[in-house]
């Protein structure tokens, strides 16, 4: 794909070191861009039909069994995506996680809280958020310098180049 001209690279990866004990612990989120596998191991729920009065099928979005898979399947797109960023860390192994399996994805945040505090939690999970998505100040900061190179272009537009001779009258300029 590209823009004006440009080729759009994927997105970059994040990453964020943990020093321990001399050395240190290296994390890496990579953007999901593909969401196929998570789709093929775990299919979104359809809610039940349903037969009106005058025999017209619908589907019972508010069905209380239907909601409560949506929710489930909500959670496991989360940690799947959560697992699947992550993946791009070097050599990183889960021991109760099995990515074929959506009932052990949970167990990932057991596992990091067993070796990391909350706040080297927030660190890690924060760049899997990073990379997978934009936070409110990089919109912003983007915004500005978009409207800021706009600015310059109206500028230049609206600067003259020579000299006006003429008045609106037709008169020469004075001066």
């Amino acid at each position: 794909m590209k823009i004006n001209g440009k080729v759009i690279d994927g997105p970059k990866e994040k990453v964020v070191v943990i020093p321990r004990d001399g050395t240190d612990i290296v994390f890496k989120a990579k953007a999901v861009l593909d969401y196929s596998d998570y789709e093929k191991i775990c299919p979104m729920p359809t809610p039940p039909e349903v037969i009106k009065p005058g025999g017209e099928k619908s589907l019972d979005v508010e069905d209380a069994d239907y909601i409560k898979a949506l929710d489930k399947w909500a959670r496991n797109k989360s940690r799947w995506m959560i697992l699947k960023s992550l993946s791009a860390s070097p050599g990183l192994e889960w021991e109760t996680v099995d990515m074929s399996k959506p009932d052990t994805w949970e167990n990932y945040h057991t596992e990091l809280q067993s070796a990391f505090s909350s706040g080297e939690i927030a660190r890690i999970l924060g760049i899997v958020t990073e990379a997978c998505g934009l936070n409110q100040d990089k919109i912003d900061e983007a915004t500005k310098r978009f409207l800021a190179g706009q600015g310059a272009v109206l500028d230049a537009e609206n600067s003259q180049d020579s000299e006006q001779s003429t008045t609106q009258s037709g008169e020469h300029v004075k001066g």
